[in-house]
């Protein structure tokens, strides 16, 4: 047999079993003296017998057909057909030392004896030292796989009659060894439990990444999908992880069972239940999947709630309270019935006590290699102990709860929750039980919070209207009319008079900072139209000076011989042949050798081989992804020809002898990895700048510094040694005599960085062109040198402030630092002294430190800190340097009054590459920023959340009319450049010097405000009462007449009424443009809109 028997893992396990045995024979095990544990007839429709788990748990595979016997003593017996017992026979007189095994023995199955003579011995087996005081000897065996009145034998010739041997023989009875096998393998060990751990993450990310999405989806887009489509395709995302991105082998990965997927009010919360054909319902939506890694399953249950009703909501918060309850009874010591006493007394003492009755009958199973194992469930009865090792599903839930009409009438009017009668509620997670944790430790991540699993797709607009018609809507317009009296009201004047003193100064500061603020914003608005005026120059000067770059997006064609006769003299006409000179593989096509290239195999697989050896070769051809580690010219030669001509996918040869096969494999292998790297290394020399030789200076003395450290170092060691300043360049030499040279040409910025509150003194290159440091080539390299050691031992004992020792340490820290930075500084004169005497010019900038900030560009919070021309953070790796001339523009997020921190993007001027990030600044530092932007002439706009930059700056790049401000038909008006990113529109300048124009009057005009602000009040009762009287006398109409006095009052009250709503009108008119250009402005940042549709867009709802 191909597959191969791992001796050590098999006597280890069968050893555990035996101690196990042992240790609880008379419990668990009843009284059994040995164990019988055959296997019948392979039967793919029961999957997890009992003895199939044993066999793949003992043997890593499983061997139908086969009777194991253990004995009391340690004898171990295996009865199977010839390719069995070889498998087997690695095994043989390999027994560890201080093992509980003897030995095992193997029978051969002999079918011209009907296996008389192997029954016999493995019946001596049995009856040998089993049994005492004249009592029947005990045979465990699996009693739901021997055959009764109502089963019959599941095994073929050889089980079923070793089976009749046990049954006739006299003094013989068996009992059940499912439960102590159930005991036993339900403690994982430390390997079992990675590999169950790998399985939860696997169904964790089928949730999130293929039921989720596709649910959003079918949801977004209101398509009719049944519930068994839905299953039938997470069904094929397990069986091929590949289809949502994970590299995961398919032969590892199985089904545990098909997904269960409910909605429209019927839901059965049992595992035994089935996806329905009915079509998916917009309400609760339940989801049960199960995934089998390497043989270990894992299971997983979420509930998605659409448009819920509060009453639901609740309902939902109160089962995961309970599972959290739940999972704080499973601690290794108490009995598994625990678990469900705990829930049932968490809802009796909760607002919702009638959910007990909707409980299932247990909340959870044991499960490994066998998916449910019926002897390890919790129920309320079972009363078997957890113990460290043990993987559980806890499955919580309820089902046919009833829905009340109140809480469908509080629903939205378009909302399916509406049309259900009861509803379910289901979660499973899978559980491991840890040694000294509180509570049970979950394994499959995914969230499961009110916000996490709960979604609205129909806005409540009608309870608005509602409230804004009832009276909440009289109350509400009190309020506003307060709030609005308090506004026009002066915050600290009383009679013109009085103003607090103390305050005085902070609302002058206040003042100050908002004038300032308008004044910057002014600025960055006139800064952005000059900005995307010099754009577009530069951008039409490019244009203008770009050659021909066609040349380069040519594909080469591939030759590997002009002729046939320049094949190697070894090729065979039937026979694969690998030629490592030319980098091709020639393969046999109907008896004739026929030469590919090896750029265009995409990969090489050998199976294991059975009666044959195959070896099967992948090529890269149109009509699929080439994906990304294909070749660039392969890629550019499968787009050229996709359109008319025909590719070669895979190849399949079959060869008895594996030798040529195998090594055919071994040598494509190869070929295409010394293919890859030296494509890899052409790539990553491709940019690279031939430097100049270095002149040396030999006429007069060098500028050194010594004792330098080097970064990025050399091979992965610290690099230690001396920097010389000579005619044309720099050169570092190392202790250990490696050199690099860095060309004042070359260098780009040159920045200096005193030591004042960080450990090190530095000089730091950053380079116009990368160079090769070692294997790798870098574009900033830095010399510093330590002040301090990074880490000090502190005594234990406590010391003096006034210490003398101490103030000599701190004395002469100081000294050093004072002197290392004059040291730098001197050379850093020196080395531009030089680089001017020779014809070069180079100036070291010096980080502004008061201007610096703390953030996060990588992964760790540094000090960041802008020079003359850049912004950089130089003490931490990987170095941070941003050259400020190619930033574009600067973008801040998460502007909000709420959060503490914000973030900044520094976008690149070149539109292929990624902006630049700093993560968590602390809004303190907004101000200055902004400030130092300001004044380096760089436009800046500001958000309150996360954009998709890798879309946006997609969009961008494809805009040729970006920097204008009119559409390709030229007179429509858009947003010009990163206009469309700001929160706010242009207009509101405008806006805000009416308001400033209108303020400088407000003071001497309170009173005359308030009186008018009374006569319209008073305005307003009067016209509401005689509109009231109006309408009283239109029912009087006919009876009696009415006066040219009552006309007159009735036409000027219908006059100022008129007015008022022309008024309102248009003020909410010119609210309307005004939040239509900041809406289309935020449009055209993000995403382009979805296309209309009658269903709002799907949102989480927060809380």
């Amino acid at each position: 047999m191909a597959a191969e028997l791992d001796v050590s893992r098999f006597y280890a396990r069968l050893g555990r079993l035996h101690a196990h045995f042992l240790k609880h024979r008379d419990g668990i095990w009843q009284g059994a003296g040995c164990l019988s544990l055959h296997r019948g007839q392979m039967n793919d429709d029961e999957p997890y017998l009992k003895s199939v788990v044993l066999h793949q748990y003992l043997f890593g595979w499983e061997l139908p057909d086969t009777i194991l016997l253990l004995t009391e003593t340690g004898d171990c017996f295996v009865l199977a057909a010839k390719k069995k017992c070889e498998f087997l026979e690695a095994a043989v007189g390999k027994t560890p030392t201080g093992s509980s095994i003897i030995g095992l023995t193997l029978l051969t199955r002999n079918k011209s004896d009907g296996n008389a003579e192997n029954y016999e011995t493995l019946m001596e087996a049995v009856t040998a030292k089993n049994g005492s005081n004249g009592d029947k000897k005990k045979v465990g065996v699996l009693m739901k796989e021997w055959p009764s009145e109502k089963r019959e034998s599941i095994g073929g010739p050889l089980v079923s009659g070793w089976e009749k041997s046990l049954t006739g023989a006299d003094g013989l009875d068996v009992s059940d060894a499912t439960p102590g096998l159930s005991l036993f393998m339900s403690i994982k060990e430390d390997s079992e439990l990675d590999l169950m751990k790998k399985s939860s993450v696997l169904s964790n990310k089928i949730l999130k990444h293929g039921f989720i999405k596709r649910i959003e989806e079918v949801i977004d887009s209101e398509l009719n999908v049944t519930h068994t489509q839905l299953s039938g395709e997470i069904d094929g995302i397990i069986e091929d992880p590949s289809k949502i991105n994970l590299k995961v082998p398919k032969e590892h990965v199985q089904s545990c069972y098909f997904p269960i997927v409910q909605s429209g009010g019927e839901y059965d919360i049992k595992i035994s239940a089935q996806s329905t054909e009915k079509s998916l319902k917009y309400d609760i939506v339940t989801v049960s999947l199960g995934s089998r890694y390497q043989n270990y399953c894992s299971n997983v249950a979420r509930t998605f709630l659409v448009d819920p009703p509060k009453e639901v909501s609740e309902t939902y918060e109160v089962l995961l309270s309970m599972q959290e309850e739940c999972l704080r009874a499973m601690v290794p010591g108490r009995p598994l019935k625990s678990v469900y006493a705990t829930a049932v007394n968490f809802l009796k003492s909760s607002e919702k006590s009638f959910l007990v009755r909707h409980l299932p009958k247990n909340l959870g199973f044991s499960i490994g290699l066998d998916f449910r194992d019926p002897n390890l469930v919790l129920s309320a009865k079972n009363s078997i102990h957890f113990r460290p090792g043990m993987v559980f599903t806890l499955s919580v839930g309820f089902a046919g709860v009833p829905l009340s009409d109140s809480a469908k009438s509080a629903a939205n009017s378009k909302s399916a929750v509406k049309d259900i009668k009861e509803y379910g509620l289901l979660i499973s997670d899978m559980v491991v039980i840890s040694e000294n944790s509180k509570s049970g430790e979950v394994m499959t991540k995914h969230g499961k919070s009110l916000t996490d699993i709960s979604y609205t797709i129909n806005d409540d607009d009608d309870s608005s209207d509602d409230d804004d018609n009832g009276k909440g809507g009289a109350a509400t317009n009190g309020d506003e009319e307060y709030a609005r009296k308090v506004a026009k009201a002066p915050d600290n004047v009383v009679n013109g008079k009085r103003r607090s003193s103390r305050l005085e100064s902070t609302n002058e500061a206040i003042q100050n900072a908002h004038e300032g603020t308008a004044e910057r914003e002014r600025r960055q608005i006139a800064l952005m139209t000059r900005k995307n005026e010099e754009r577009l120059r530069e951008l039409a000067r490019s244009a203008r000076n770009k050659g021909d770059d066609g040349e380069s997006d040519k594909a080469e064609e591939l030759r590997a011989y002009d002729r046939t006769k320049d094949y190697p003299d070894s090729v065979l006409p039937n026979q694969v042949k690998v030629d490592m000179v030319n980098q091709c593989v020639i393969l046999p096509i109907c008896g004739n050798p026929v030469p590919f290239h090896i750029s265009t195999i995409k990969n090489v697989v050998l199976p294991d081989p059975d009666s044959a050896t195959y070896l099967r070769i992948n090529f890269y051809t149109a009509g699929m992804a080439v994906g990304k580690d294909a070749p660039a010219n392969m890629a550019k030669l499968v787009q050229k020809y996709a359109p008319y001509a025909s590719f070669i996918r895979e190849m399949t040869f079959r060869s008895l002898d594996s030798h040529n096969l195998t090594q055919a494999f071994r040598q494509i292998s190869e070929l295409r990895k010394r293919a890859r790297q030296k494509e890899l290394r052409e790539l990553e020399e491709a940019n690279l700048v031939k430097q100049a030789k270095l002149v040396r200076t030999k006429t007069e003395r060098v500028p050194r510094l010594s004792d330098l450290t080097m970064r990025p170092v050399f091979a992965g060691r610290k690099t230690q040694g001396n920097l010389e300043a000579h005619s044309n360049g720099l050169r570092f030499i190392s202790m250990r005599g490696e050199i690099v040279d860095i060309m004042y040409p070359n260098i780009k910025h040159a920045i200096f960085q005193p030591c004042e509150n960080e450990i090190m003194v530095l000089v730091h290159f950053h380079l116009r062109h990368p160079i090769m440091l070692g294997k790798k080539k870098q574009q900033d390299i830095q010399f510093f040198t330590e002040v301090i050691d990074a880490s000090q031992t502190v005594d234990a004992g406590r010391r003096s402030m006034y210490d003398p020792d101490e103030m000599d340490d701190e004395q002469r820290e100081r000294q050093l630092r004072r002197k290392l930075n004059e040291a730098f500084k001197e050379f850093c004169r020196k080395v531009e002294n030089v680089a001017k005497k020779n014809g070069f010019s180079l100036e070291f900038d010096i980080p502004y430190r008061d201007l610096g900030f703390n953030g996060n560009p990588h992964k760790e919070m540094v000090f960041i800190q802008p020079t003359l021309n850049c912004l950089v953070n130089l003490t931490e790796t990987p170095f941070f340097v941003v050259n400020l001339s190619d930033v574009d523009h600067v973008h801040f997020e998460r502007v909000t009054f709420m959060s503490k921190a914000f973030d900044i993007v520094l976008i690149n001027k070149d539109f292929s590459k990624q902006p630049w990030r700093v993560d968590m600044i602390p809004n303190d530092d907004k101000e200055s920023i902004q400030e130092w932007l300001t004044d380096m002439e760089l436009s800046y706009t500001e958000g309150p959340m996360n954009l998709n930059w890798k879309q946006i700056m997609g969009t961008v790049a494809g805009d040729d009319r970006f920097y204008m401000d009119t559409e390709e038909d030229e007179v429509t008006k858009k947003e010009a450049g990163w206009s469309f990113l700001r929160m706010f529109g242009n207009d509101e300048e405008e806006s805000d010097d009416g308001d400033e124009d209108d303020s400088e009057f407000s003071e001497g005009n309170d009173q005359e405000s308030e009186e008018s602000d009374e006569e319209e009040e008073q305005s307003e009762f009067d016209s509401e009462s005689e509109s009231e009287s109006d309408y009283d006398a239109d029912e009087d109409l006919e009876e009696q007449g009415m006066d040219w006095d009552d006309m007159e009052r009735e036409a000027a009250a219908a006059d100022r009424q008129k007015r008022k709503r022309d008024d309102v009108d248009d003020e909410v008119d010119v609210r309307a443009k005004r939040r239509g250009s900041r809406g289309g402005a935020q449009r055209r940042g993000s995403a382009p809109p979805p296309p209309r549709r009658k269903a709002a867009p799907i949102k989480r709802r927060r809380r």
